[in-house]
């Protein structure tokens, strides 16, 4: 019986339970059926049970007898089923279903499939056997704490030692009806960690291998470093999320290999992130880097990173891979599946250099990129190389040595006070100066701060949030004008500041600017540059020649377009009178 099967036979027998509830109910008499050969009382046994009179009063008497010493039945009376709406006929049946020993689904398959994930977060299959195999062969057991979903079990014959949230029920099925080999405590790692040297408790347990999917964004109330006498968090201080307390302590307990499943996000945010990836590379542990494409997940679109650690590293490189890449990638039906991923952890092993794909990347460049792990900042195509060796023909100069670059800041519609105009993205012009336009909000007691923000003409204003490349150059503009938090404000500093602004913005405008900050772009909800790597951008030093050319386009782009919106506006009165003016 395949799972799809098997979910309708639920959907249809499921009588007054939540169909989660009757899984877990059905799936209980299976166990129950394995586990009887080991229970000593003979009117406890499933076979004594299915061979009296069923019922439903009955069976609850003896699963109360049972949970007195079998862990399962024990947690089985915790998960709140309500065991009295099931009638009894309907418990013959399913008692039929357990003594017949039919072939039913693993255990994790059949919940992740009727919860849809059924836990916060639980990798899909694909990517737990993906990363039991991106650990060497060398492991007797494997550490694998933070994890929510445990179907790793099912692609290794290693012992699992694990401590998380995970649902301790259905990893206790999964035990006893599909042989999986875990040793499972029910606890958060961070506020009360299960493995400690029993020789020194003031150290923990270190591990050879270790392999965690730890849940991503949650929020942290920051107790547990009070509490901690391990002396694992160096780097967690800020109440944001846990993802970098979780990577600390797994830190703490890895002797060998370390291979955790991160959000992209990891790989590129600052203060406490960066931190840390910068300790990774500069003491060493940071073995390789391999980069998910987004919506492998079942329960969610987020992309995803793997962090591979090794303690014994025998180079100071560090190995960058990027899955992305249409090659390992296909659809089934609307699911985004590998393709083959023996070939992939081959070429992972192997460490092969492959053109837009892969690559060796030194601390030096990570160091320079302010220990961003971004694939993009590593892993380029053909035509973004090119584009790339086509600006280093330019002599070249960081734009904040020659501009004051700054993000917008939120301003509150007061309802009362100076009127301003706020300008987005899609206020942008396609060509030439933007002057006053945008929302109109009113600003009173944020007067002062209104001051450092309001735009000056040849400002240039780059989207840097959500919408990613739009540029626009302010003109002669005599009303107050603020750009929007999604706008960096890029102010130049020479006197002669006109000709070099609309040189400037050019530059950004056309394919050599647009490609050059496609790459510095990190975030998949909300795509975004941060305000480091505009200060960062390399831009061309242009002779007065050139510039004057920029600014011959720049007025020829002006011209040009004026023609094409009356063209557009021509079109438009043909349209709107369909058989000519009378």
């Amino acid at each position: 019986m395949n799972e799809k099967q098997f979910t309708v036979l639920l959907r249809e027998l499921k009588g007054g339970l939540k169909v989660e509830h009757f899984a877990k109910f059905i799936y209980l008499l299976i166990a129950w059926k394995k586990l009887s050969p080991q229970i000593k009382k003979e009117e406890l046994t499933f076979e004594y049970f299915y061979n009296q009179k069923i019922e439903t009063k009955k069976f609850q008497s003896v699963v109360k007898d049972l949970s007195k010493s079998i862990k399962l039945f024990e947690l089985f009376l915790n998960q709140n089923i309500r065991i009295d709406k099931i009638e009894s006929n309907e418990l013959i049946k399913l008692c039929g279903i357990a003594n017949e020993e039919l072939a039913v689904p693993n255990v994790f398959d059949i919940f992740y499939s009727i919860l849809d994930g059924y836990m916060d977060f639980s990798v899909a299959n694909q990517i737990a056997n993906f990363g039991v195999k991106l650990l060497d062969g060398n492991c007797d057991t494997i550490y694998s704490p933070f994890s929510n979903g445990y179907n790793i079990a099912y692609s290794t014959d290693k012992k699992i030692v694990a401590e998380s949230f995970a649902n301790e029920y259905v990893i206790e099925l999964m035990k006893i009806i599909d042989g999986i080999d875990i040793e499972f405590t029910f606890t958060d790692p961070l506020e009360n960690p299960t493995y400690i040297n029993p020789n020194a408790p003031h150290l923990l347990e270190q591990f050879n291998c270790i392999l965690s999917f730890p849940p991503m964004g949650l929020s942290t109330n920051n107790d547990f470093l009070h509490t901690d006498k391990f002396n694992r968090f160096k780097f967690h201080k800020v109440k944001s999320n846990r993802e970098v307390a979780h990577f600390e302590h797994i830190l703490s307990q890895t002797s060998g290999k370390a291979v955790v499943l991160m959000p992209v996000g990891f790989t590129y945010r600052g203060n406490q992130d960066e931190e840390f990836r910068k300790y990774l590379v500069e003491n060493n542990l940071l073995e390789a880097v391999i980069q998910l494409p987004p919506n492998l997940h079942n329960a969610t679109s987020i992309e995803t990173t793997f962090i591979i650690i090794d303690r014994h590293k025998k180079n100071n490189d560090i190995y960058f891979l990027n899955l992305k890449h249409e090659s390992f990638l296909q659809r089934e039906g609307r699911k985004l599946v590998l393709n083959d991923v023996d070939n992939i952890v081959s070429i992972y092993e192997n460490k092969q250099e492959i053109e837009s794909i892969s690559r060796f990347v030194t601390s030096d460049e990570i160091s320079n990129n302010s220990y961003s792990f971004a694939i993009d900042r590593y892993i380029i195509s053909r035509g973004i190389a090119e584009v790339q060796k086509k600006l280093q023909s330019f002599e070249l100069i960081n734009l904040e040595d020659i501009a004051d670059i700054r993000r917008s800041q939120l301003f509150k519609d007061e309802g009362e006070g100076k009127e301003v105009y706020e300008v987005s993205p899609s206020d942008f012009n396609k060509a030439g100066f933007l002057l006053e336009c945008g929302k109109i909000k009113q600003i009173g007691s944020q007067y002062k701060r209104l001051q450092t923000y309001k735009l000056e003409p040849y400002d240039v204003l780059l989207s840097t949030k959500g919408t990613i490349g739009k540029v626009a150059i302010v003109g002669e503009i005599s009303e107050t004008i603020i750009a929007s938090q999604a706008v960096q404000v890029i102010r130049l500093k020479a006197a002669d500041k006109k000709e070099k602004a609309i040189a400037l913005y050019m530059f950004l405008k056309s394919n050599l600017g647009q490609t050059i900050l496609s790459t510095l772009v990190s975030g998949v909800a909300m795509p975004q540059i941060a305000t480091a790597e505009i200060k960062k951008l390399s831009i061309p030093i242009l002779t007065k020649e050139q510039e004057k050319q920029t600014v011959l386009n720049f007025n020829s782009e002006i011209k040009m377009y004026n023609e094409i919106n009356k063209i557009y506006t021509d079109v438009q009165s043909i349209h709107d009178s369909f058989l000519g003016a009378k």
